[in-house]
């Protein structure tokens, strides 16, 4: 490796991007081998930001320039990966394993490509090819958990990722799984995700993911708070009841489940006031207070699927109105 092309490696590393880029472009237009060391660390350092367009400008530069280079095609291939252009991206990696079938990077990206088209079984044995040829690859057995979870079987699954997690405390890609498979728990979650920002500040989900959770604990007891003085009121008979309140106290149901020490003491409070029950049937209030929490929790995981799926119908059709 030349000094030039070590220097891009540790300026990768230290995820000082910028810089790395500033030494990077320049050297891409001459045609040595300090050219295509140039070439693959802006075409990485373009993914690590998530600037896949300009990836997508690197790399056609670079297969004009170094054409029989084949981890250029594989950047070709993992960037329509990741703009969701699916089929595009699985023709050019079958491409890529018709000429080089015995690479394991390869076999991972046609597992990848195939589960975000559904197509579980194929990509099991896609993802077997490159774990036949790398047992131990952290990513591979990541993929394979997905796939495992895809195809029903959550224990095994997990099981899986607590292993690449033994081994690899801060993988980003087995935290982001164990926080959605591993724990209900919203501050352990919260701590996974502040773990792989530590390491990785540029991960847009974890950052979505971890903003969704503060926003909860802002607004779940603001909404709570709300709703228990007007509750109080109406136990005092400060102004006329509501017909209304079980209905709203419902719809309020749908937020304020994700965590059941803020949840069920609310609900508890809320039938309390509420309710007409005496001293002798206090479980009336228990049961109403688990029924409307198990509500919420059904109806707000099933609300949440439905805005995960408009928010993947939106992100898709703004990049094809991009491309």
């Amino acid at each position: 490796m030349s000094d030039i092309a070590k220097r891009l490696d540790v300026l990768y590393e230290l995820k000082r991007y910028e810089e790395l880029l500033h030494v990077s472009i320049p050297l891409c237009t001459s045609h040595d081998e300090e050219s295509m060391s140039a070439y693959h660390y802006t075409i990485l350092t373009f993914i690590a930001l998530e600037h896949l367009e300009k990836a997508l400008e690197a790399i056609t530069k670079a297969l004009e320039q170094f054409p029989l280079e084949a981890h250029f095609l594989y950047f070709y291939a993992f960037v329509l990966f990741k703009q969701d252009r699916l089929k595009e991206a699985l023709s050019c990696v079958k491409e890529l394993l018709f000429h080089e079938p015995n690479h394991g990077a390869y076999h991972h990206l046609h597992a990848q490509i195939l589960v975000e088209l559904s197509r579980y079984v194929e990509a099991k044995r896609a993802i077997d090819k490159a774990l036949a040829l790398d047992a131990h690859n952290a990513d591979f057995l990541l993929t394979l958990a997905i796939i495992t979870y895809d195809l029903g079987n959550t224990p095994i699954a997990c099981e899986i990722v607590t292993a690449i997690l033994a081994n690899d405390p801060h993988h980003a890609g087995a935290l982001h799984l164990h926080s959605t498979l591993g724990t209900s728990n919203l501050f352990e979650k919260s701590n996974i995700l502040r773990k792989i920002l530590f390491h990785n500040p540029f991960d847009v989900e974890g950052k979505e993911r971890l903003e969704s959770i503060k926003r909860y604990y802002a607004l779940a007891p603001a909404l709570m708070l709300a709703f228990l003085l007007y509750a109080l009121g109406e136990h005092f008979d400060m102004w006329e009841k509501s017909p209304h309140t079980s209905g709203v106290l419902l719809l309020l149901s749908l937020y304020v489940w994700r965590d059941w020490r803020l949840s069920l003491p609310f609900f508890v409070l809320c039938f309390a006031l509420l309710g007409n029950v005496t001293w002798h049937e206090w479980y009336v209030t228990l049961l109403g207070a688990a029924m409307y929490y198990v509500m919420g929790r059904i109806g707000g995981q099933i609300l949440g699927l439905i805005f995960a799926k408009i928010k993947e119908i939106f992100q898709k059709g703004k990049r094809w109105m991009n491309r």
